[in-house]
């Protein structure tokens, strides 16, 4: 009797905090969608779809706070009301957030070395584990890496940082300096992250190689917004209303297309399709 009235004690202060708790909304840069632009704001499509979600759901005033991954990922795992972009879905994180819906798809990490180190070109990811791999705590690189036996602070080290930025005359855009140089001075082997940021534009580093495709090439990563477990139903009922109402005007999918004339980002932006047909009120 005292363990129930115990367990009900815990699950009711844990609803009354949040109730009580505002929203908040944390994220990292993650380049093209979500970047630190010239002016020092955090742009992109992904940050214009999770701020119309927010408008539609009643939350215009909130400001989205930028920091490094395993950070954001801890304070959506252990506090109430906190919402979190772009998070890869996995059956390992199923249960430990409420997932509101996909925003975007990107192809999966790679494993990323020199070019110049032929010894790293080796068959198979089981034989890639004699050398280091460095990736950001908590990213789903890490977690895939390490169910497959790679073992933290041995063959799979953390790194705890954003992605840096060099800016470019032509306005190209920027690539992940500490990993670029973690690898030049050999304190890494690989480094995991998304070939089409490390060979984007004139930063394309032709000294680097994707030596493993972390996933299907068929089956791309989806990165969803998602809210913290043990947030307010009421919160979580909103954004979810949100984001089905602009996912089925189509207007999710107009963010995230943009002025794209060359069509660059319709296979990121094609799980954002409306599945319901509109019809024309007259």
């Amino acid at each position: 009797m005292k363990i129930f009235l115990s367990m009900t004690t815990i699950f009711f202060s844990m609803l009354v905090k949040a109730e009580t708790q505002p929203l908040r909304v944390v994220s990292e840069i993650l380049p093209p969608f979500q970047m630190i632009n010239v002016n020092g704001e955090f742009k992109g499509k992904a940050v214009d779809m999770v701020n119309a979600i927010l408008n539609e759901a009643g939350h215009d005033d909130i400001e989205i706070e930028v920091m490094p991954w395993a950070r954001a990922y801890k304070k959506a795992q252990r506090e109430p009301n906190v919402a979190i972009f772009s998070l890869a879905y996995s059956q390992k994180r199923a249960e430990l957030f409420n997932w509101i819906g996909p925003l975007y798809g990107l192809e999966r990490s790679s494993l990323i070395g020199l070019k110049s180190r032929a010894e790293l070109d080796v068959p198979t990811l089981e034989e890639a584990k004699k050398f280091r791999v460095c990736s950001e705590l908590e990213t789903h690189s890490y977690q895939y890496l390490k169910s497959l036996g790679y073992e933290p602070n041995k063959n799979l080290l953390s790194v705890r940082s954003v992605l840096a930025f060099y800016h470019t005359n032509n306005g190209g855009i920027a690539r992940p300096a500490q990993n670029l140089t973690l690898l030049n001075a050999k304190k890494c082997d690989y480094v995991t992250g998304l070939w089409s940021i490390y060979a984007y534009s004139e930063n394309a580093n032709h000294n680097l190689k994707p030596y493993f495709y972390l996933g299907q090439p068929d089956k791309p990563l989806l990165l969803n917004l998602a809210l913290s477990l043990h947030s307010d139903p009421a919160m979580l009922d909103g954004l979810k209303k949100a984001y089905n109402t602009l996912k089925d005007s189509g207007e999710l999918y107009r963010i995230c297309m943009g002025d794209d004339r060359e069509k660059l980002y319709e296979r990121s932006c094609k799980t954002l399709l409306p599945t319901k047909t509109i019809t024309a009120v007259h």
